[in-house]
């Protein structure tokens, strides 16, 4: 007992003197969890980013169609890009004279959509120009003949990016072809990727 006891003044002193046991912890003095830092949120934004479009381009591939939004987003970059063009120059500060004699926005699947023109006129220098939201590629043939794999300057001219509904800005890719063919041969161009795709083909006056 006398152990106790002992236990029993020193408290009773302890409190005589205005000493304090120590309040108990509470919920709030747990250590706050860090927020996410602003890289990984970009980088999780970036992700939700890439898996919308390739949702997006997927479905357009098995349908074989074009989503409203994704097709006028493809169309305005043709209208602003012959728009920019007509007032290009070279650089001796002279007039590119460059037409457009074919344009369109298609859908890409699993295998190469073939588009043929047969081109008229004096000029034979010809740029056939394709972009996507998605990579896109192309084989341009002169008759049964592959052309030129010389890529073309005038992409440089369209708009690096494109607004697409439901997913946001995206980056355009591009491929072309600058070549040249006789009037009245055919010109076959074979586009391949996924999804919505355009293709514009502008001929030198």
């Amino acid at each position: 007992m006398r152990p106790l006891l002992a236990l029993a003044l020193a408290s009773s002193a302890l409190l005589a003197c205005g000493g304090a046991a120590p309040p108990p912890a509470t919920a709030t003095d747990a250590p706050a969890k860090a927020a996410p830092s602003t890289t990984d949120a970009k980088a999780d934004d970036a992700a939700k980013k890439t898996a919308a479009l390739e949702k997006l381009t997927a479905g357009e591939a098995k349908s074989g169609t074009c989503t409203d939004g994704h097709k006028a987003a493809l169309e305005k970059l043709l209208s602003d890009l012959e728009a920019a063009m007509k007032t290009k120059t070279s650089e001796d500060g002279k007039p590119l004279d460059l037409d457009v004699i074919g344009k369109k926005v298609v859908a890409l699947g699993s295998a190469p959509k073939a588009t043929e023109m047969t081109v008229t006129g004096r000029s034979t220098e010809l740029h056939v120009l394709a972009f996507g939201a998605r990579e896109v590629s192309m084989d341009v043939l002169v008759g049964n003949t592959a052309a030129s794999t010389r890529r073309s300057p005038h992409t440089s001219v369209a708009a690096k990016t494109i607004d697409v509904p439901d997913v946001g800005a995206v980056d355009v890719q591009a491929d072309s072809r600058w070549t040249e063919i006789n009037p009245g041969q055919p010109l076959v161009v074979k586009l391949s990727g996924e999804g919505c795709a355009a293709l514009v083909t502008f001929r030198r006056r």
